[in-house]
């Protein structure tokens, strides 16, 4: 006969729903992550049915209650790691009048390549390295400062 399921904890994160789980079942005990495909699908009704349930046959409820005791997600080594990625991010450019990010690079367009571009012939890029952008908002237009 089956048991019945009971509701011990509730999340709104996915991941540390799936790490209380993870723990549950290395201690051996069954358990069960109800509403991930809600959440995953549209989270605003996974908050309105009440987020993430993790449920475990009601036999195993108290073990699985001492299991999940201590348990707690390590915030501050994720704060670390956010804190860590902050280093190895790229800076994005943007227009320096508006700080829109929508900008273009600007090809030059150079008359002898234009006229020999039939001819396949290749020609090397000009000695001027620099790249010209322009912002699509507002229309200014700059070089590379390097």
């Amino acid at each position: 006969m089956l048991e019945e399921l009971i509701t011990i904890s509730k999340f709104f994160n996915l991941g540390e729903a799936k790490l209380a789980q993870g723990k549950l079942v290395s201690a051996g005990i069954s358990a069960f992550v109800c509403d991930e495909n809600m959440h995953a699908l549209n989270w605003h009704i996974g908050m309105a049915l009440g987020g993430i349930r993790l449920q475990v046959p009601d036999s195993q409820v108290v073990r699985a209650l001492e299991v999940l005791d201590d348990f707690e997600p390590n915030s501050t080594d994720v704060l670390q790691d956010i804190d860590d990625d902050d280093e190895d991010m790229e800076e994005v450019a943007c227009c320096p009048e508006c700080e829109s990010l929508e900008i273009r690079e600007v090809t030059s367009t150079n008359p002898r390549q234009i006229a020999l571009w039939s001819s396949a012939i290749p020609f090397p890029d000009p000695a001027d390295s620099s790249r010209r952008w322009k912002c699509l908002v507002c229309g200014y237009c700059w070089r590379d400062a390097e």
